[in-house]
């Protein structure tokens, strides 16, 4: 994409610079081809987002969805604070409230051992080469065992998962930021089980270094993943609620949190001390990201969390800040 405006040249830089921190930024090119029109709609001659021009932005377009205005407000917001620290002085806008209608599925533990074990017994509805029905054991197991993004999981390389030493070691992270993820035995074993299945069962001269790999030995996406997950939740007698109710196979990481947070105090540990291990294990970058698994375990084990106002509000104290450097939710 070529953008045309005065500010060509600083969104380039600004999109290079939030993608060697490792940020995705899904989307953020076209959200700046648009600020890059309206910036040429208005035939601004002088670098630093005025107020008239922010208020031109934020202003809500004909059928929008909060949601999609949310997005475009915080890009600019985060844009203009970059550009503040340039030193080209801009408005910062204020980013409208919205609160996301989404609730992740938690699977009850019945459900997912009902889940592992119609993995087990999974077969394509339709014989395909490129089937990932070899991996799919060993796929959910890790993924509600670690709590690792699926796009995390499909990623991993065969040298990343260390079944000897039992951990994996993640690269491509939401986040950009490398970490180490332990194993549990019986996830582990499933891992080493699947490693030499591969050696029998895929026969293709088709080199790959990824772990989870297609039954052609060509790498899975995340849709063929989520297909397989949808058949294998069907064998397992799990309704699925339909478009957008779940249970997604991103669920698995929201129930691995859930779980482990109401593991952890059960066991006795605090939640002060809980919340902070939890964060580190899932590759936040905030505590904010993680103490949302507070309230919905509380809501899953009644009783178990008292005074669960305190423990979101002071584990870790606000700070206000004018970073413009900000991280994703779950």
């Amino acid at each position: 994409m070529t953008f045309k405006s005065i500010y060509a040249a600083h969104i380039e830089k600004y999109i290079a610079y939030k993608r060697n921190l490792g940020f995705t930024l899904r989307d953020v090119e076209y959200v700046f081809i648009q600020f890059d029109r309206l910036v040429l709609q208005r035939d601004e001659k002088t670098i630093g987002i005025t107020k008239s021009l922010s208020d031109a932005w934020c202003v809500k377009r004909p059928n929008e969805s909060d949601g999609t205005r949310y997005d475009r407000v915080s890009k600019l917001s985060l844009f203009a604070r970059y550009l503040c620290n340039m030193g080209y002085d801009s408005y910062v806008p204020e980013i409208p409230k919205f609160k996301a209608s989404f609730i992740p599925y938690i699977f009850t533990k019945d459900e997912i051992e009902r889940l592992l074990a119609a993995s087990d017994h999974y077969e394509p509805t339709k014989i395909k080469q490129d089937s990932p029905s070899l991996m799919a054991p060993a796929l959910f197991r890790v993924l509600y065992g670690t709590g690792l993004r699926i796009g995390e999981a499909i990623e991993l390389l065969d040298k990343d998962v260390d079944t000897d030493n039992r951990y994996v070691t993640v690269r491509q992270s939401k986040n950009g930021t490398e970490r180490i993820v332990p194993l549990s035995e019986s996830v582990s074993e499933a891992c080493e089980q699947y490693r030499a299945l591969k050696r029998i069962k895929i026969k293709s001269r088709i080199p790959c270094e990824l772990f989870f790999v297609k039954n052609n030995n060509t790498h899975c996406s995340q849709g063929a993943a989520y297909k397989a997950f949808r058949d294998t939740i069907r064998l397992a007698g799990i309704p699925h609620g339909g478009k957008g109710a779940g249970p997604r196979l991103h669920d698995l990481r929201h129930t691995f949190a859930c779980h482990s947070l109401a593991q952890m105090i059960e066991t006795g540990i605090d939640p002060y001390q809980a919340m902070p291990l939890l964060s580190t294990y899932l590759g936040h970058r905030t505590i904010e990201s993680t103490e949302k698994y507070v309230r919905l375990t509380a809501e899953m084990y009644p009783g178990l969390l008292k005074d669960i106002e305190r423990v979101c509000e002071f584990v870790f104290p606000r700070l206000r800040t004018t970073d413009y450097e900000t991280d994703g939710l779950f």
